[in-house]
């Protein structure tokens, strides 16, 4: 038995259409969509936020 009625039935449930994971980027596509210059914006908040964590612990 063939698993085309699986898949048949998968395309045709919306809630089914959308893929499971997210597609994967390669490193080139990142940079020309201009995402590799976000994840870095992110990362370096999200240091700042770790750091002003760890300051107002220290001065309590």
């Amino acid at each position: 038995m063939a698993n085309t009625p699986k898949w048949n039935i998968r395309l045709r449930h919306e809630w089914l259409q959308s893929p499971l994971k997210k597609k994967r980027l390669k490193r080139c596509e990142k940079a020309r969509l201009g995402m590799l210059e976000t994840e870095a914006r992110r990362a370096a908040k999200a240091a700042r936020k770790a750091k002003n964590a760890e300051n107002a612990a220290a001065k309590d």
